[in-house]
Order: C-alpha cells, then sequence, then structure tokens
C-alpha cells in the first residue's frame, strides 16, 4: 500500500476523515505528553497504558463504538498558540495504517503500525 501524508487544517475535515477510518480499524494508540494528564486519563476509559520508552504516555485500546462516540464528539481545541490543534490528543494511531498525528494537523495513512496489546 502507498503511504499518504497529508496536512490537515480543518476540524470538520479532521472529523470526517477520522470517522472513515474509524470504520476499519480494531484497535487504537492514543500517545500523550506528560503535561497532557486531562486527556490522557480520558484515553484511559477506553484503553489501558501501555508501557513505552518514549518520553510521553501511550494508552491502547480496543475501537469499540463507546470510543469512537468520544473521540468524534470532542470539541475543537481552543488552545492554538502553539499548534493549530484539532484535536487534544498529540497522535493516534489505528491498526488500519492510519494515524493522526500532530494534534490532527498531520495525517497519514499506509502503514503498518504495530499496536498490539499492552
Amino acid at each position: 500500500m502507498e503511504h499518504i501524508n497529508t496536512e490537515c487544517r480543518n476540524y470538520s475535515e479532521w472529523k470526517s476523515v477520522m470517522a472513515e477510518k474509524l470504520k476499519t480499524a480494531t484497535r487504537f494508540e492514543i500517545h500523550c505528553w506528560p503535561d497532557e494528564e486531562r486527556w490522557y486519563l480520558l484515553a484511559l476509559n477506553y484503553g489501558s497504558e501501555k508501557n513505552t520508552t518514549w518520553n510521553g504516555k501511550i494508552v491502547s485500546g480496543p475501537v469499540t463504538p463507546t470510543f469512537c462516540d468520544m473521540l468524534l464528539g470532542l470539541e475543537e481545541p481552543t488552545d492554538k498558540e502553539i499548534e493549530n490543534k484539532l484535536t487534544p490528543f498529540f497522535s493516534i494511531f489505528l491498526d488500519n495504517g492510519f494515524s493522526s498525528e500532530h494534534y490532527g494537523t498531520e495525517l497519514n495513512d499506509g502503514y503498518k503500525w504495530n499496536l498490539e496489546n499492552p
């Protein structure tokens, strides 16, 4: 599969693409920085912490209807001083090869992510 990397600047576009990609995914990983405790704790409601050597925290879990509802129901972030955040999560990886990175501003597809159980 060809690797596709796209810049995303619009919240409604991010939400539309994510909704479509969630339909074929069975597992997710959400990556949060240490100072994003609020979002890390929210993600923990849908998965469990995954051991990592990365500087942040990773939550891994199944893609369920309640997870999809939570993710797609989030309001567009208003803290855009440093980055034009479209989602409060730094990175979201799906086991179908899709990822939303740098707070949704980069959409990638066609990759093989290793999203094994924690």
